[in-house]
C-alpha cells in the first residue's frame, strides 16, 4: 500500500545558475568532523553555507545531508568545537560564524581583520589567521570575547595547526618565498647574446638571484612557519627552509614532528625554454621539533627532460593543499589540488604508496574535482575529500582506495556555467607535458605567487605593439618594439580584470585591454602558446581558451579594507589624508597621475615610453587596485630586513610610494603631499565595495544594541548602490530569508504571506532561540540569497511541496521522496510529538525517487517526515 503523509516545506526545483561574479575562495580546511564522529561539516563556498552531513551509519556509502546553515561570504575553513558548535571562517566577509548545529543557526558573527583564512582551538582559546593583515586574532573559545592580536612578521599567514597538548599553535605563511630576490639592472650584468642571430642585443634588465648573493645588501627573511606560545600569546620562533608556498600543516601524532605540504618554485632558472615543464616541485617537508627540514618530493621519478611524458602525467601529484595523518601516524593522506588525485604516503620515508584518481567517469579539464580538504572517519576506514572545483564530496575506502561515492556539497550550487566550463583550464596540471604544473602553479587560486620570473626567450622574435605618448597629451599611436629577452617580471593577479578600462577619450587601440606587463598579449586567448612553451603540453582548442577567458572575467577583487565602510576615503591614513591625495592625483597640472592612471581602475592600458618608467623597455600602464596588498613587503635598503624578495615595480624592484612610479614628480615637493598621494593609492578602490560581505548577527538580546543597529543602518545605506542587503536566520524549526528593498526601505520575506516589513518589524520577529544575520552581498545576488534561492521567480517558501510516500508490504517497508528534492532530508520518530532523527539507512535512486528502507522498530509505531535542510 502507498500512504501519503504531510510535509513541512517546499521542493527545490532545479534551475540553471545565471552568470554571476564569483570570488575564487582560497579554501584552507573546508571539511571537518565533530569529535563524536557522527557529523561531517563541509564548506559550500559559492553558496555561503555550511553543510552538515550525518555519517553515523557505517553501512551508508554516502553521507546524508541534514542541514545547510548560512555563513558569511566565501567561507574557507571550518572547525568543530565540541559536538554542537562549529566555527566557520569567512574570507570575503572578514568574519567568523559561530554556529550551533543543534539549533541550526549562527549564534554570533565575530569581526576579524582582512581575509581571514583558518581557525584552530588550543588552551581554551580560538586562534584565527588574518592573512592580509599578517596577524592572529585570539578569542576566548567559550565566551567568544576578544583576547587581542598577535602580530606576525611574515607574508600571508593562513593554515593553522595546534599541538596535541594545546601549548603551541603553528601558522604557515603562504607567500613566504624561497630566498630569492632581485638585483637591480644598474648592478646586474648584461644579458647573454640572443641565440636568434637576427635579434638585436638584449636590453639591460634586472636579475633574479639568491638572497645570499654577495651583491645583495639587505636581508630577505625566510619565514615559512611561526610557532605561537598559547600561554603568552607571542611568537616563540620562526621556521624556514621548508618550501616556497606552504599550503597546509599537520603534526605527526607520535613524534610531534611538523609536516608541511608545499610547492617549491624554481625561479632562479632563467628563460622560458629552460623552464619548460620544469619550474615547480611538489613536496612534503618534515620539520623535526629540534632538527633541520627534510623534504620529500611527491614526484621523485619524473624525468623532467622528457616532454611529453605520459607516464608521469598518469601519476603526478601537483599542488598539495591538504594533509592529514592516520591515527597511528604510519601513513598520511595528501590532496593534490591541481592533479585531481589524493595520495597515501608512507610517513617513515615520505614515499607515495597509493594514488586515487578522483576524476571518475572521464572528462577533461571542465570535469575537474580539485581536491582541497581531507578528513578521516573516526575509525580511519573512510577518507572524506572536499573538492573545491566541482563543489562535491568524494568518499574513499581508506583500505582498498576504492571510491565509494561522490555527492554534491550542498543541495544547490550557484556557480555559473561560465565558471564551470572554464575554471579547470587554469588549474589542471594534466594539461602540462608531465602533469606537474599548471597556470595555477604561479597564479595560486587565480592570484599571484609573490615571485618574479624571467620568462624571456633568447631564441624568440621581436614583438610589435602600439602605444601613444599620453603623458605628453599626444594621442598619436606609435609602434613599440619589444625584445623577447624581457628580463624578470613579477607575477600579476588574474583577478579583477573586468572593468579596467576607463572612459577617457584616447585612441581605441590604446584603451583595448592588453595583458602582461608589456601589453604584448592582446587577449587572454593570446596566452595559448604558454601551454606548450612553458608548461610543456599542447595548445588548447580555441573553444577551450574562450572558456578560460570567460571564466577569468568573472573573478572580482576583494574590497580594499583601507577604505571606510561606506566606500569613502579616510582623512587620516598612513600619515596622510587620502581625500587630499585623491584631489592631487586627479589634478594633472600638479601631479600628472590621472593622465595615465585614470579612475576607476587606475590604468588607461597604454604602453608607455620607457623613459616614463625609468626603464629600458616600454611598459604597460598597470592598474592600481591591488597596490595595498603588495606595499611595504620589500625593502632593499642596505642593512634592512625585507619580508619579500620582490617589490612593486614590474621587475620586482621599487618599494617606496609614490616614488616607485619613477616618473617626474618634481612638481610635488612637499612631504605632506607625497604622504597624501601615498594614502590615496593605498586606499584605491578595487571595484568591490567594503559593504560586500559585511555582516552582523543579532538575537533577542542584542537586536536593539546601538552597535548592531548602527551596523544595520550602514548596510541599509549601501544597499542598491554598493551592495544588496539580505537577512538570513532561523529557529530550530523554521528558516527565514529577507531581501532589503532600498526603494521602499522595507524587508521582503521569502514567503508571500509576510508583507514587507520595516527594520523594527523584522527584528520584532525574533524570539528566544532565534537569530538573524544581516549580510551585504554583491549587487545582483540579493534576490537569490534573500528569498529566491534557485532564481525561478517563486519565493522559496511559496514553492510546491514534495510529496513523500510510504510503501508497506508484508516483508518490507520503504520511505520514498522525489529525487529532485535535494534540499530535503528524511527523518523518523517513534512518537508524536517527538525527537526527529535522520533515517539511519542508505538512500538509493529508484526512478524519479530516492528510496530508504528504514530499520524496523519492534513493538511500536514509526513516523516519517521530510525536513528542508535549510
Amino acid at each position: 500500500m502507498l500512504f501519503r503523509i504531510p510535509v513541512f516545506a517546499a521542493i527545490l526545483l532545479a534551475a540553471v545558475a545565471p552568470l554571476r561574479a564569483q570570488f575564487e575562495a582560497r579554501q584552507v580546511h573546508p571539511v571537518a568532523l565533530t569529535p563524536d564522529g557522527t557529523r561531517l561539516l563541509a564548506i559550500n563556498s559559492p553558496e555561503a553555507a555550511l553543510s552538515v552531513f550525518d555519517i553515523s551509519n557505517p553501512a551508508r556509502s554516502a553521507p546524508l545531508l541534514i542541514d545547510e546553515i548560512g555563513t558569511g561570504l566565501e567561507p574557507v575553513s571550518v572547525r568543530a568545537r565540541g559536538n554542537d558548535e562549529a566555527w566557520v571562517v569567512n574570507e570575503l566577509s572578514d568574519s567568523v560564524s559561530v554556529i550551533s548545529l543543534s539549533e541550526r543557526r549562527v549564534l554570533a558573527t565575530l569581526a576579524v581583520p582582512d581575509e581571514p583564512a583558518d581557525v584552530v582551538f588550543a588552551a581554551g582559546k580560538a586562534f584565527v589567521s588574518c592573512a592580509r593583515n599578517s596577524q592572529l586574532r585570539v578569542f576566548d573559545a567559550v565566551t567568544r570575547a576578544s583576547l587581542g592580536s598577535i602580530p606576525l612578521n611574515g607574508v600571508y599567514p593562513r593554515a593553522l595547526v595546534a599541538s596535541a597538548d594545546g601549548s603551541k599553535v603553528y601558522v604557515a605563511f603562504l607567500l613566504s618565498g624561497n630566498g630569492t630576490t632581485i638585483l637591480p639592472r644598474s648592478e646586474a650584468p648584461a644579458q647573454p647574446a640572443p641565440s636568434n642571430s637576427s635579434l638585436p642585443a638584449a636590453p639591460q634588465t634586472a636579475l633574479i638571484v639568491a638572497a645570499s648573493d654577495p651583491r645583495i645588501h639587505h636581508q630577505v627573511l625566510d619565514r615559512d612557519v611561526a610557532e605561537i606560545d598559547c600561554a603568552t600569546l607571542s611568537v616563540s620562533r620562526y621556521l624556514g627552509g621548508t618550501g616556497t608556498h606552504p599550503f597546509d600543516l599537520a603534526l605527526h601524532p607520535g613524534t610531534g614532528d611538523l609536516w608541511i605540504a608545499n610547492s617549491e618554485s624554481l625561479n632562479l632558472v632563467r628563460f622560458e625554454p629552460q623552464l619548460r615543464g620544469n619550474f615547480v616541485r611538489h613536496r612534503l617537508t618534515k620539520l623535526p621539533l629540534l632538527g633541520t627540514p627534510v623534504a620529500y618530493d611527491l614526484n621523485p621519478t619524473v624525468n623532467y627532460s622528457m616532454l611529453p611524458n605520459e607516464a608521469a602525467k598518469a601519476v603526478a601529484l601537483a599542488q598539495p593543499t591538504g594533509l592529514i595523518f592516520t591515527g597511528d601516524g604510519s601513513r598520511a593522506w595528501v590532496a593534490a589540488f591541481n592533479s585531481d588525485r589524493v595520495a597515501e604516503v608512507n610517513a617513515a620515508d615520505g614515499g607515495v604508496l597509493n594514488r586515487v584518481d578522483l576524476r571518475t567517469g572521464g572528462g577533461g579539464s571542465a570535469a575537474m574535482r580539485g581536491p582541497r580538504g581531507l578528513v578521516l572517519s573516526a575509525d580511519g576506514a573512510r577518507l572524506f575529500v572536499l573538492n573545491k572545483l566541482s563543489n562535491s564530496l568524494t568518499v574513499v575506502d581508506a583500505a582498498t582506495r576504492a571510491i565509494l561515492s561522490e555527492i554534491p556539497v550542498g543541495s544547490f550550487d550557484p556557480t555559473s556555467a561560465a565558471v564551470r566550463a572554464g575554471r579547470g583550464f587554469l588549474f589542471d596540471a594534466r594539461l602540462s607535458g608531465n602533469g606537474t604544473n599548471s597556470c595555477a602553479s604561479c597564479h595560486l587560486d587565480a592570484d599571484r605567487d609573490g615571485l618574479a620570473w624571467d620568462l624571456g626567450d633568447p631564441g624568440g622574435a621581436m614583438v610589435m605593439v602600439q602605444g601613444a605618448n599620453l603623458s605628453a597629451h599626444n594621442t598619436q599611436l606609435r609602434n613599440r618594439s619589444l625584445h623577447p629577452m624581457k628580463g624578470p617580471m613579477v607575477t600579476q593577479t588574474l583577478r579583477g580584470m573586468v572593468g579596467n578600462i576607463s572612459g577617457v577619450t584616447i585612441p581605441a587601440a590604446a584603451v583595448t585591454p592588453k595583458f602582461h606587463w608589456r601589453g604584448d598579449k592582446p587577449s587572454i586567448q593570446s596566452f595559448n602558446p604558454t601551454f606548450s612553451n612553458l608548461m610543456g603540453g599542447s595548445q588548447l582548442p580555441a573553444a577551450d581558451m574562450d572558456a578560460l577567458a570567460a571564466y577569468l572575467m568573472t573573478i572580482p577583487h576583494h574590497p580594499n579594507p583601507n577604505r571606510n565602510p561606506d566606500r569613502s576615503l579616510p582623512t587620516s591614513f598612513h600619515g596622510g589624508n587620502a581625500v587630499f591625495g585623491r584631489d592631487l592625483f586627479n589634478d594633472h597640472l600638479v601631479s600628472h597621475c590621472v593622465v595615465c592612471h585614470p579612475l576607476p581602475a587606475g590604468t588607461d592600458n597604454n604602453i608607455d615610453l620607457r623613459r616614463e618608467v625609468d626603464g629600458t623597455q616600454e611598459m604597460k600602464n598597470p592598474p592600481l587596485r591591488t597596490v595595498y596588498q603588495r606595499a611595504e613587503l620589500y625593502d632593499p635598503a642596505a642593512g634592512a630586513t625585507s619580508l619579500s624578495g620582490f617589490g612593486l615595480g614590474s621587475d620586482g624592484t621599487g618599494h617606496e610610494l609614490p616614488r616607485i612610479h619613477f616618473y617626474q614628480l618634481d612638481t610635488i615637493d612637499s612631504e605632506s603631499d607625497l604622504a597624501n598621494l601615498t594614502a590615496f593609492v593605498l586606499c584605491f578602490d578595487t571595484g568591490t565595495a567594503p559593504a560586500v560581505g559585511r555582516s552582523v548577527t543579532v538575537d533577542l538580546v542584542s537586536r536593539n544594541s546601538a552597535t548592531a543597529l548602527a551596523e544595520i543602518a550602514l548596510l541599509e545605506s549601501q544597499a542598491g548602490t554598493n551592495c544588496d542587503l539580505v537577512v538570513q536566520g532561523r529557529s530550530a524549526v523554521d528558516g527565514h530569508r529577507f531581501r532589503f528593498n532600498p526603494g521602499s526601505q522595507k524587508y521582503e520575506a521569502d514567503r508571500s504571506s509576510i508583507p514587507p516589513l520595516t527594520r523594527a518589524q523584522t527584528l520584532d520577529l525574533l524570539v528566544a532561540g532565534e537569530s538573524f544575520t544581516f549580510l551585504g552581498v554583491s549587487l545582483g545576488d540579493g534576490s537569490r540569497m534573500g528569498g529566491d534561492r534557485d532564481g525561478d521567480g517563486i519565493r522559496d517558501a511559496d514553492e510546491l511541496e514534495p510529496v513523500p510516500l510510504i510503501q508497506v508490504s508484508a516483508s518490507d517497508s520503504a520511505f520514498l521522496w522525489p529525487a529532485a528534492a535535494r534540499d530535503w532530508t528524511p527523518e523518523s520518530s517513534s512518537v508524536l510529538p517527538g525527537s526527529w532523527l535522520p533515517l539511519n539507512a542508505v538512500p538509493v535512486t529508484e526512478g524519479p525517487f530516492l528510496r530508504i528502507n528504514p530499520s524496523p522498530v519492534s513493538g511500536g509505531s514509526q513516523f516519517f517526515r521530510l525536513r528542508r535542510t535549510w
